[in-house]
């Protein structure tokens, strides 16, 4: 297979290797997803069974995506921040690739045989952009159910060390993102570094009733050697198990620990309740992570030993690998804004560096104990007009617009998979 018309950015240069040996290494390369226009066929009779809230204002969100995106664009270069809708495109130039994965949407989603033709005479270019939005090109039929949380790209794969992760959604209404995901990988020479080294959940042996949904967002590398994993509403006990033993057996870590959390909205990925901006400073749903409750378990399985260590808060956990962390809990632990600011993702952080990361401007109780703990909040709209480069910016918060992108239930952590960082 031929890619190299497409892929400008890849093809002449040495692939490098990628890996992430932690939650804040400097980010190098990562995947985003532009809201697209299958979000505007998100109605209130299919929003539940769709993973959404509430009828966002597509334009907005777009507007707002795009200022997030800009900015990375901006601090990272523009070729190391990569759409998703593009990576499969690059895939599906090839006639053979394009016809294994229509074969396997067709049988995964017992497609009509009407729909699958369909999608057979739609141009490579356009085709992407169909398994995705939904929509037949020009006359904008809905062919196909959108993804309209695709937007949130965390959540279908992870990379651990020098390991990837193709995840498998719990909900229905996000497979086919796992199902896209996997033909990328298989196919796209971004990928090479990760042959023999990924462990695909979407694959035929983990069925609907093996118990298996594993998401992005449950997981999170806080050291090195040291994985932290949600059981969440998203995220399957047995799945955490499959995982821990793969990486077990492969020596990428040594330690993973299961925070057990409520299988509520509110918690629906360790994410949205906690995240590391540095070395030293973390942010976090102080109610369920920082303080002792009857909600929450925290137990580390050790690659070396057999006996499980049980911890009383994350919080604990954490200050036994970092001494010298500072725990800012979010809406600055203030009720009812604590549970307001975790709602609209106060707890969902994404470091572009040590000290430096994005959080949603709506987010101001939170941002203030930020302030109060020494970090300059800009916004990125000032980001892009001063034309800051990353090297300048030093313990700050970079704010985002997020009247529509907060309602949609992600925050910036949720809209990024990084492939590498350091």
């Amino acid at each position: 297979m031929v890619f190299c018309k497409s892929l400008h950015y890849i093809c002449g240069l040495n692939l490098i290797s990628m890996t992430i040996r932690s939650e804040i290494q400097p980010l190098s390369k990562v995947i985003v997803h532009e809201p697209d226009n299958g979000i505007d066929y998100v109605s209130p009779e299919i929003a539940e069974e769709l993973l959404y809230d509430d009828i966002v204002f597509l334009p907005r969100m777009i507007e707002e995506h795009y200022t997030f995106t800009q900015t990375l664009r901006q601090l990272l270069g523009n070729e190391n921040v990569m759409d998703v809708q593009q990576l499969l495109q690059d895939i599906l130039q090839d006639e053979a690739v394009r016809a294994e994965t229509l074969a396997y949407i067709y049988e995964q989603e017992d497609l009509s045989l009407g729909k699958y033709e369909k999608l057979k005479q739609i141009a490579p270019a356009s085709l992407a952009q169909t398994l995705v939005s939904g929509l037949f090109p020009e006359t904008n039929e809905c062919i196909l159910k959108p993804l309209p949380n695709l937007v949130f790209t965390r959540d279908i794969g992870c990379v651990i060390n020098d390991h990837l992760v193709v995840c498998k959604a719990n909900k229905k209404a996000r497979l086919r993102e796992n199902y896209l995901m996997k033909f990328i990988v298989r196919y796209h020479p971004l990928f090479a570094s990760f042959k023999d080294k990924t462990i695909d959940f979407s694959a035929e042996q983990y069925t609907a009733d093996s118990g298996i949904s594993i998401e992005g967002g449950d997981i999170m590398l806080i050291h090195p050697r040291h994985l932290l994993v949600g059981e969440s509403e998203r995220t399957s006990l047995e799945a955490i198990f499959e995982l821990k033993n793969y990486l077990f057996e492969r020596d990428v870590v040594d330690y993973v620990t299961i925070v057990e959390l409520p299988a509520e909205r509110y918690c629906m990925h360790l994410d949205t309740l906690f995240t590391l901006v540095d070395e030293q400073t973390c942010v976090g749903f102080a109610p369920l992570l920082f303080e002792k409750n009857e909600k929450v378990d925290v137990i580390t399985y050790s690659k070396s030993y057999h006996k499980a260590t049980l911890y009383a808060t994350l919080k604990d956990l954490i200050k036994e690998l970092y001494p010298q962390m500072r725990f800012i809990p979010c809406g600055n632990g203030i009720a009812p804004f604590a549970q307001r600011e975790q709602w609209t993702d106060g707890c969902n952080f994404v470091a572009v560096k040590p000290g430096v990361a994005y959080c949603y401007e709506r987010n101001l109780k939170t941002l203030q104990a930020f302030r109060e703990h020494g970090f300059t909040i800009i916004s990125a709209k000032r980001i892009l007009s001063e034309e800051y480069t990353l090297a300048e910016l030093e313990n700050t918060i970079i704010t985002l617009p997020s009247s529509e992108l907060s309602r949609a239930r992600g925050g910036p952590h949720c809209m990024t998979f990084p492939l590498a960082r350091g």
